[in-house]
C-alpha cells in the first residue's frame, strides 16, 4: 500500500509552525492550512500562512539537498486530541538501518490509483535503508545521486504520487520524533527502489535559528518525556514535509502506528 493525494500532510513542531518539502510555490496566499483533519474536505476552519520560508531553491531536481522550507502561521494553533506535535530530532541524532518508521499522506494508494473518497487520511509501515545500499539502488554516470541529507526507507509499502512533503517518523526512546521528510523516488514501492526523504537531522540547527527569530524558545521543553520543540505564541513553522511542534507524541495507537484511525 501506498500513500498519497493533493494535500501536505503537516506535523506540529511547535503551536504555529510547521515542516514541510519544498512545492513549485512560495506564495503564502497560495495556501491554507487545515489542521486535524483525517479526511480531505472543504472545511471552513483553516489558517492562513504569513510566510514561507525556504532552505534553498525550490525547482532542483531529484537529488537537490535543500528539499524543506519553514511555515508560519498568520495565528496560534489549539492543540487537541486529534491535533498533536511531533518532536524534532536532535542533529546528531542518526536513524540506523532497519528501524521501523510510518509515513503518511493522502496520496495515490500505488502507481496510477489516486486514492479513492472518502480520502481518509493513509499511513504505511516502512524500515530505514543504510546509505550505501541506497546509493547502489540510485546510480548515477556522475557518481551517487544520494546527497548527505537524505534518508532513505522501503516498505514493502511506500510513499507515492502527492505525498511529497509528508512525514516520516520513527518512535525513539517512547517519543515520536520526525525524521524524514517525504522527497522523491522512483515510483512507489519498486524492488531495489526505496523512497527517498529530506533528512530532518540536517536541518535541526537551521530550523532553531529561525524560531529563535521570530521570538521563540525551546528552553525547559526537553524531547523527553513530556516536551520537545518550541513554543511559538502565535507562531507555527513547518517542514517541507509538514510538521507541528510542541508536546511529544509519546505513545502510539493501538496498532503501533503513529495516528489512530479516524471514529
Amino acid at each position: 500500500m501506498a500513500l498519497g493525494a493533493c494535500a501536505l500532510l503537516l506535523l506540529l513542531a511547535v503551536p504555529g509552525v510547521s515542516l514541510r518539502a519544498l512545492q513549485p510555490s512560495l506564495n503564502s496566499s497560495d495556501y491554507q492550512v487545515h489542521l486535524g483533519e483525517p479526511e480531505i474536505t472543504l472545511s471552513p476552519h483553516f489558517s492562513t500562512v504569513r510566510q514561507i520560508i525556504p532552505h534553498s531553491s525550490p525547482s532542483g531536481p531529484p537529488g537537490s539537498s535543500g528539499d524543506i522550507a519553514l511555515v508560519q502561521l498568520s495565528v496560534p494553533v489549539t492543540l487537541s486530541s486529534r491535533i498533536l506535535p511531533i518532536c524534532l530530532p536532535e542533529a546528531s541524532d542518526d536513524f540506523c538501518p532497519g528501524t521501523r518508521c510510518w509515513v503518511t499522506g493522502w496520496g495515490y494508494t500505488r502507481e496510477g490509483e489516486p486514492l479513492p473518497p472518502p480520502y481518509s487520511l493513509q499511513e504505511v509501515e516502512v524500515s530505514v535503508v543504510d546509505t550505501e545500499t541506497c546509493r547502489r539502488d540510485y546510480p548515477s554516470p556522475r557518481g551517487s545521486i544520494l546527497q548527505p541529507d537524505m534518508l532513505c526507507a522501503r516498505g514493502p509499502g511506500d510513499a507515492c504520487q502527492d505525498d511529497s512533503g509528508g512525514p516520516l517518523v520513527c518512535q525513539v526512546n517512547g517519543a515520536w520524533v520526525q525524521a524524514g521528510i517525504v522527497s522523491w523516488g522512483e515510483g512507489c514501492g519498486r524492488p531495489n527502489r526505496p523512497g527517498v526523504y529530506t533528512r530532518v537531522p540536517a536541518y535541526v540547527n537551521w530550523i532553531r535559528r529561525h524560531i529563535t527569530a521570530s521570538g521563540g524558545s525551546e528552553s525547559g521543553y526537553p524531547r523527553l518525556p513530556l516536551l520537545a520543540g518550541f513554543f511559538l505564541p502565535g507562531l507555527f513553522l513547518l517542514l517541507v514535509s509538514g510538521v507541528l511542534l510542541a508536546k511529544c507524541l509519546l505513545h502510539p495507537s493501538s496498532d503501533g502506528a503513529p495516528f489512530p484511525a479516524p471514529d
